[in-house]
């Protein structure tokens, strides 16, 4: 089957034999793609939408009815973490994945990794993670569309401290030279260079000034490494 550059980036980071919990799994094709490739034959689909899940079921033939369960449910709740097992998090805010880590927090660090794809605000997911001792392994940028998506992985496990800069962009952003992180950082500059100027012009919004502000020291710090 055919799927999104995104999902299929996703689901490559999916280890062969693993079980899988994927979580907000809306219409399915990531656990579609992984039965369907024979990557995992153990695969929970949870929503917290039973209609989304539906979308899913719906898809489910006799073949793959022994391989995708469903289950409705608010991330990992009411869910049993066994060994050999991973979780996929992918679709949503950086916040709201936060707010699913933290709440099954000791079940989180009974997976062997998770992997997760926040479509905004992925530096709040990284400090999250830094800071809660987790040890990111994977961690790159994609562009799909128009859209670019920040992939990480991450596993239970002390990690270094991170730099403002890793933090924003990534924590093989001075190992791994990617073309379309840079680019995509000049984009940042100047669009919150502007945002900076509106700011002190017409709001002086000190919260949103300084959001801008740490945002364009990140920036700095890069630029400086490459020099």
């Amino acid at each position: 089957m055919k799927i999104t550059k995104r999902l299929e980036k996703i689901a490559n980071l999916v280890e062969e034999g693993k079980s899988v919990i994927d979580i907000g799994t809306d219409h399915g094709l990531v656990p579609l793609y992984l039965a369907k490739n024979n990557i995992s034959k153990d695969i929970l689909a949870t929503d917290i939408s039973a209609k989304s899940l539906k979308k899913l079921e719906d898809k489910i033939d006799k073949n793959l009815e022994n391989t995708i369960r469903t289950k409705v449910c608010d991330g990992l709740d009411n869910i049993g973490i066994k060994e050999n097992q991973i979780a996929v998090i992918a679709g949503m805010g950086a916040i709201t994945i936060i707010e699913i880590l933290t709440k099954n927090i000791e079940k989180v660090r009974k997976l062997d990794y998770v992997i997760c794809e926040g479509n905004i605000g992925n530096e709040k997911l990284r400090k999250f993670l830094n800071e809660n001792n987790f040890y990111i392994d994977k961690d790159f940028l994609i562009k799909d569309g128009r859209k670019h998506y920040d992939i990480i992985r991450f596993r239970n496990g002390k990690d270094r401290k991170l730099s403002l800069g890793e933090i924003y962009f990534g924590k093989f952003i001075y190992h791994e030279k990617n073309p379309l992180v840079m680019k995509r950082i000049d984009q940042i500059y100047k669009k919150n260079i502007r945002f900076k100027e509106n700011i002190e012009k017409y709001s002086k919004d000190k919260e949103g000034l300084d959001l801008i502000n740490e945002r364009l020291e990140a920036i700095r710090e890069v630029r400086n490494h490459e020099n």
